[in-house]
């Protein structure tokens, strides 16, 4: 039986893109596989749906705790 793949959630209430270098989310910088995207510097990121290897890259690089896996 497959196992159901994880997905990747931001809580935009501790998301603060504006407390990072240059207004770039440290998960974006962080992901392998280039999961996120942030239209402009100071943007929340958002992750791009079906992509996501499931690493936790993401979770540990948020200093903010903002990223989580479901």
């Amino acid at each position: 039986m497959l196992e159901p793949k994880l997905k990747v959630a931001v809580d935009y209430e501790k998301c603060h893109p504006e407390r990072y270098d240059n207004g770039v989310c440290a998960a974006i910088l962080e992901c392998p596989v280039n999961l996120w995207k942030q239209e402009e510097p100071y943007d929340s990121p958002y992750p791009i749906p079906g992509f996501c290897q499931e690493c936790g890259t993401c979770v540990e690089s948020c200093p903010l705790e903002a990223i989580r896996m479901l």
